[in-house]
């Protein structure tokens, strides 16, 4: 019977203890993301701005010469983490042009421009391009960029960025992906509980910010069964923050499972309880994590889980250039 599961994992904490033992005018970047609906990151972050600075500082550097014509125009920009001077040319009202761009993948890309000029952006039909964020750069992050478009764009189409009449005759412009600068960094807690002898594996990982990350609601086993056994993974927000313990059960009914039903249950500890009252899909904020196995099926031998914890909130990342 388990009617006193909720109960038993306030006394675990010792027992843990014993095994361990053992377009227009754009906004700022503060304003941006400040501007977010739903606490939303910002879709340009810092690290992407950095990395961009770099190349309109050090290059690759490409000269070119914008087409008069959007729809003729050859002029092509579609070298990646390349710094491209686009001299425009005189119009009746100005200065413009336009140039081509084929993007390597698929999702979100950063238009950076200096100076700020007014630019368009046309999928292979013609059909404007809807800018996803509009981002002015702080000149402390970078002196050598004033301006960034965010727009979704396919590898499957050809696009043409259309320079608006101005009196600037050349365009600093570098493109960059997103993808890798926006996905979420995450770390691979692995533990196990040996029995013959008896011992435990416990993982231990500090992160250098902290991490925003959704409480799972179960733990999954990798090899051994869980039977009717313990996990418990432990975090904490800071040095002097308390660990905050969450308990999590083997999904079986008995300690060494046999019917199908029972194994297949035991391939899974279960969210119990939390001693801070969280619940699984919570957002949980830590910047150091334990995971330790209790006890699980011996006859199975070897019980290890793994947990991937992935950094969801806005958090840096670095990257090579």
């Amino acid at each position: 019977m388990r009617i006193a599961r909720a109960a038993f994992p306030l006394a675990i904490p010792f027992l843990v203890a014993c095994s361990v033992s053992a377009g227009g005018e754009p906004a700022s970047l503060d304003e941006g993301q400040s501007a977010l609906e739903g606490g939303e990151c910002p879709l340009l972050g810092e690290e992407a701005i950095e990395h961009t600075c770099f190349h309109a500082n050090f290059g690759p550097f490409v000269t070119v010469t914008a087409g008069a014509d959007p729809a003729t125009t050859t002029a092509d920009i579609s070298a990646g983490h390349t710094a491209y001077t686009v001299n425009l040319v005189s119009s009746g009202a100005g200065f413009g042009g336009a140039v081509v761009y084929t993007p390597d993948g698929d999702g979100d890309f950063a238009i950076f421009l200096d100076p700020s000029v007014n630019v368009s952006v046309l999928d292979s039909s013609g059909a404007p391009v809807a800018i996803e964020e509009d981002v002015s750069i702080d000149p402390a992050a970078c002196s050598s960029l004033s301006r960034a478009l965010v727009v979704e764009l396919s590898s499957a189409e050809t696009y043409t960025i259309v320079f608006e009449p101005s009196s600037e005759q050349s365009a600093l412009v570098l493109i960059e992906s997103l993808a890798e600068f926006n996905a979420p960094e995450g770390i691979l807690l692995t533990a196990a509980r040996n029995y013959s002898p008896s011992s435990w594996v416990v993982a231990e990982e500090g992160v250098e910010h902290p991490f925003t990350f959704e409480l799972p609601s179960e733990i999954p086993v990798v090899s051994g069964n869980a039977g009717k056994g313990w996990v418990v993974f432990a975090h904490r927000d800071g040095e002097s923050d308390p660990f905050t313990y969450c308990f999590y059960q083997g999904g079986a009914s008995v300690w060494h499972p046999t019917t199908p039903a029972d194994v297949a249950a035991g391939e899974k500890y279960e969210f119990v309880a939390c001693t801070d009252g969280a619940a699984p899909g919570d957002d949980v904020v830590a910047d150091y994590f334990k995971l330790s196995v209790l006890k699980g099926d011996r006859q199975a031998g070897t019980t290890t889980v793994e947990l991937l914890i992935l950094d969801e909130g806005c958090g840096g990342h670095e990257h090579e250039h």
